[in-house]
């Protein structure tokens, strides 16, 4: 006869009658139970049978405790929530990362600001230009300069984000190149710090699940994170 210790629970029943023999003996399909997660040890149905059979085979004159029934149909409880809790987060993630494609995928061909401070620009084009101010500061200056480093403009900035319209200091339109920022904050003292400048760059594409996550491929950047906090230009 099957004996149950004090300290019994899903794992001896499991292991007393979890064999190909004692589900036979139950009624349970071995082959089945192997392939079917209907029948597996975590199916009520099968775990249940499996139990009808340890109590018809206990003995008589030591029948099973009753603290070992209870923690046997607890922990049999606790493996059916984690086998749904765990279906319910995969379902969860197949979700998210289907609603992260979607909404990477309205980005492409938007403009969002990166960390640059250069710009190619077309003749007769324009470029926004975006920092933010220290705390401290009384004036702030953007400073621009052309491929050869020469100053083409100087600029007194009241707000963090600055249109460049392409024209030098005397309002000329400049020529097609590549165009660098230099921001500065100045404060009471006279003290002079240099700000990080950020320019819009296009989107041209998404990956999607790749070893970061889901990315937006920028040009002339490279790749940002969806998860980042990101700043689409418009």
């Amino acid at each position: 006869m099957a004996e149950i210790s004090s300290n019994s629970g899903l794992q001896n029943l499991i292991s007393q009658y979890g064999t190909d023999r004692a589900k036979a003996k139950a009624g349970v399909d071995a082959d089945a139970s192997t392939t079917s997660e209907s029948s597996s040890i975590g199916s009520q149905d099968v775990f249940l049978k499996l139990y009808i059979e340890q109590l018809k085979n206990q003995d008589p004159t030591a029948p099973a405790e009753t603290g070992d029934m209870v923690s046997q149909m607890a922990q049999f409880s606790s493996l059916e929530q984690l086998t749904s809790m765990t279906e319910q987060m995969s379902t969860m993630s197949a979700s998210l990362i289907s609603s992260q494609a979607l909404t990477a995928s309205t980005l492409v061909g938007s403009y969002v600001y990166v960390d640059k401070d250069s710009v190619e620009m077309m003749e007769g084009g324009s470029s926004y230009v975006k920092t933010s101010f220290a705390d401290d500061s009384v004036s702030n200056q953007l400073r621009i300069y052309d491929d050869s480093n020469k100053l083409v403009k100087t600029v007194n900035m009241t707000e963090e984000e600055y249109l460049w319209d392409g024209t030098d200091a005397s309002g000329n339109a400049l020529p097609a190149g590549e165009y660098s920022f230099v921001a500065t904050s100045t404060n009471s003292a006279g003290e002079v710090t240099q700000l990080t400048t950020q320019v819009p760059a296009r989107i041209n594409g998404v990956s999607i699940n790749g070893p970061d996550g889901t990315t937006l491929n920028v040009a002339g950047y490279g790749s940002l994170s969806l998860t980042d906090e990101l700043d689409i230009l418009g």
